[in-house]
């Protein structure tokens, strides 16, 4: 992977570009009888794989990390030993778990943390452990192979499973996903774009499965509204791909009211600032994006002005400070989802009823409300999630239209 310097760039565009310089980018892909519309269809029929109607007895002592002492277990698996920033993305799920029983009451429930090491084999082996040991629910994991692992452990042993992957695929009737699905955060920034009279869209997308995912999903927000994609290009890691990526839209760039750049890290500044160096008139071309913005020097002169769209942070700024006046640092939307995982089994779990962890409990059409914004889990095991647009005025993130409102939603966001 190329580390986006200086040498690589073609000479008609290096004079224009030299304070180019960026950094490898790390795309993680990898929380009243009303229902609560965030965006998906409400009419999603599936046959549920399993009901469950009682609470299994713990057997015995738990193996790793426990935490908790109620009467009802708890597994969640993190890849606590992985390689990488695999490692580091578990210690904030598992932070963010520790606070929220803290929170809840320690006698809630039983949190038992095991480590999968970061691998399908892993995450099998700890999830065979937890039914051995009377898990009434599995929270995790992960990475998207490893809760496919996982999900044919429990899905036999009629657990249900609330994992973090983000990859679409990895849910399943009775495996739900507490992610942010990229799908919902592309058609939610695409609507609002089209909405404010920007329908004609040319996208410069990340090479590999997320920017093919966000393709399929721009064209089809896209259709639905009566918008229009002008053109498509991708980039792998390197300056000349990038530099080839932008001259290959250029055409479709004049025909669009809007760039569409999803990527976080520095890559939607620099692929601006190559814009600008092709002689692209950026204030002529609304810039949109994702949450993934976040990652990015909201203060560049180059993303002014620009609309993402992202999770609805009301309750997340007081989970930020706690957990960083626990843990001394701020958490990412993952310490987040980790927190709204524990939070909901907790609160489900307190009624003490037998069947507090079955299916229509878990996909309540009240939906939940939680530190990430409110939520819902469907059939299929996707969740449905209220997004907020921003916009970057003055290098910070102004909320330019709130999250749909989620009247009746369960809250789970306390302190």
């Amino acid at each position: 992977m190329g580390d986006w310097g200086l040498r690589d760039i073609p000479k008609r565009a290096f004079a224009r570009l030299t304070a180019l310089s960026i950094a490898t980018i790390a795309l993680a892909l990898a929380s009243c009888q009303q229902t609560v519309n965030y965006g998906l269809p409400t009419d999603i029929q599936v046959e549920p794989a399993f009901e469950v109607t009682s609470l299994p007895a713990k057997t015995g002592p738990a193996l790793g990390e426990v935490l908790g002492s109620g009467p009802t277990r708890v597994a969640m698996l993190l890849p606590l030993s992985a390689p990488g920033n695999g490692a580091r993305v578990a210690a904030e799920y598992r932070n963010a778990a520790e606070l929220a029983l803290e929170t809840r009451g320690e006698h809630t429930m039983e949190l038992v943390i095991k480590d999968t090491g970061g691998t399908p084999l892993g995450a099998r082996a700890r999830a065979e452990e937890a039914m051995r040991e009377g898990a009434a629910l599995v929270l995790g994991p992960v990475f998207s192979t490893s809760v496919a692992s996982a999900a044919s452990v429990t899905r036999p042993g009629k657990r249900y499973a609330i994992a973090f992957s983000s990859d679409p695929t990895a849910a399943s009737p009775g495996v739900y996903l507490m992610s942010f699905l990229p799908s919902q955060v592309v058609d939610r920034v695409i609507s609002y774009s089209v909405s404010i009279g920007s329908p004609s869209i040319a996208a410069i997308l990340p090479e590999g499965a997320y920017g093919a995912l966000v393709e399929q999903q721009l064209r089809a927000s896209l259709k639905k509204r009566g918008g229009r994609l002008t053109g498509v290009s991708y980039y792998r890691y390197d300056n000349q791909s990038l530099v080839t990526a932008v001259e290959q839209v250029l055409p479709a760039i004049e025909e669009a009211d809007a760039i569409f750049l999803p990527d976080g890290g520095q890559a939607p500044i620099a692929l601006a600032r190559v814009l600008q160096s092709e002689g692209v008139k950026l204030p002529e071309k609304r810039l949109i994006g994702t949450g993934q913005w976040r990652s990015s020097d909201l203060k560049s002169a180059y993303l002014q002005g620009g609309i993402f769209a992202d999770m609805d942070e009301t309750y997340f700024t007081p989970f930020r400070e706690n957990y960083r006046e626990k843990f001394g640092a701020d958490p990412t939307v993952n310490g987040g989802l980790g927190f709204d995982s524990v939070m909901l089994a907790a609160d489900l779990l307190a009624s003490g009823n037998p069947e507090a962890l079955s299916r229509s409990n878990l996909e309540n059409s009240r939906g939940y409300l939680g530190v990430t914004g409110a939520y819902r889990f469907l059939p299929d095991g996707l969740s449905s999630r209220s997004l907020a647009i921003y916009q970057i005025q003055e290098g910070e993130a102004v909320v330019l239209q709130p999250a749909p409102a989620h009247p009746g939603a369960i809250t789970t966001a306390q302190y």
